[in-house]
């Protein structure tokens, strides 16, 4: 039959619908029957050939061949890649890398992004990110129990979590999504604090001193007198033994104040953001045994173990120096068997700090001097926090007669 003006051979001259979205049809191209049918994941239509001139054999090799297509569609998966959770998670990534304070924070935040197996990308990376929803991240965190032989703990499992949220905002802010899926609901266990008493914290630092007075070697390092006033100084400044905060202090970052003396120091990329910080009266001649009364101190030299260029190493070398101490002081662990670290310090701090003042100084400035949250106070310091003897006296105190 000859073609009609503007016919061409690959328009369709038989079309048989098998059901919605399914049907089977010849074109003058052929002799053999196609088979059309709908995706509904990439919204297109698939066709391939039966390879049959039977119109009854090519209906079993299109029911056939549908079956087969349809088993093998994930609807939750993404039909373009800039749709997809590893596109935003990368994107994340990149800003993370960018905007870190410091090397560890964004490694943690990477190593979720990226462990091989059962990191997010790994597991929602081929996701839509219109379809993770909470049932989609409460699946994740079963499949992460699954690979261990002990569950995470919780507050890991709601790290995991926070990141997923963090990935989908960027797919919220750029208008593909609506809202945010809201994370499983974990239970979480407050951790204690692991701190010293009063008692404990003077005899460590008598065997830090007496550390000093002998030169021990710790890996290669002598321990030295401005060691042992480093740690007194975190004490006394309730500053984190991090690269950014007490590794972090240069001497351009500190004001020698009066009435009462104390420093005010400026924090620059501590845990919660830059911020002013005053320590106690201690901290003054803490401070001005790290200076030279003959030569003025160099104003952008850290303050603390300056030699060291790398402050991640001034870190390392200091926690061991002080995990040397611990041992001779056999204070390495508290009672209830956890071990203590160069943070205990700060954490004995803000306790003594509560403590002494009987009740007496403000919760608000205490936390927000610290780079900490009154409920962060609350929830770890006060709960746990060693009874002074004005409690004790004050729970037998009797009415009047």
């Amino acid at each position: 039959m000859p073609l009609l003006s503007g016919q061409t051979k690959n328009q369709i001259e038989k079309l048989k619908p098998l059901r919605k979205g399914l049907a089977i049809y010849q074109t003058g191209r052929s002799p053999f029957w196609y088979v059309r049918l709908w995706d509904p994941v990439a919204r297109r239509y698939v066709r391939r050939s039966t390879g049959e001139n039977s119109r009854i054999e090519a209906l079993e090799a299109a029911n056939e061949f549908a079956a087969s297509y349809l088993s093998k569609i994930d609807p939750d998966k993404a039909v373009t890649k800039d749709r997809s959770f590893e596109a935003f998670a990368h994107k994340l990534d990149a800003f993370n890398k960018a905007s870190a304070t410091s090397q560890r924070s964004y490694s943690d935040a990477h190593k979720i992004l990226y462990r091989e197996q059962d990191g997010l990308i790994s597991y929602l990376g081929k996701y839509d990110v219109a379809k993770i929803t909470s049932g989609v991240m409460r699946d994740y965190l079963v499949y992460l129990d699954s690979r261990r032989d002990k569950p995470l703990a919780n507050s890991t499992k709601s790290k995991h979590c926070m990141m997923i949220r963090q990935v989908l905002r960027l797919a919220f802010e750029d208008g593909l999504i609506d809202k945010l899926p809201e994370a499983p609901k974990l239970k979480t266990v407050d951790k204690p604090r692991v701190t010293f008493t009063e008692q404990e914290y003077r005899r460590l630092m008598k065997v830090a001193r007496e550390c000093a007075q002998r030169g021990d070697v710790v890996r290669g390092v002598t321990v030295r007198h401005h060691h042992v006033h480093m740690f007194s100084f975190i004490v006394h400044s309730f500053l984190r033994p991090t690269e950014n905060e007490l590794f972090g202090i240069r001497h351009r970052d500190i004001e020698v104040k009066g009435k009462p003396p104390h420093l005010v120091m400026s924090v620059h990329g501590g845990k919660t953001g830059y911020r002013k910080a005053a320590t106690l009266a201690m901290a003054v001649l803490l401070y001005k045994h790290t200076q030279s009364p003959l030569v003025a101190s160099d104003p952008d030299a850290h303050v603390f173990m300056p030699e060291y260029a790398n402050r991640a190493t001034a870190v390392s070398t200091a926690r061991r120096i002080f995990n040397h101490i611990l041992q001779l002081a056999g204070m390495k662990y508290d009672s209830a068997g956890n071990a203590r670290s160069p943070y205990s310090l700060r954490h004995f701090a803000l306790q003594s700090r509560l403590r002494t003042s009987k009740g007496k100084v403000n919760i608000y400035w205490l936390a927000k001097n610290a780079g900490t949250s009154v409920d962060q106070l609350q929830r770890f310091y006060l709960k746990n926090m060693e009874l002074s003897q004005e409690q004790v006296e004050n729970l037998q105190t009797l009415g009047d007669d």
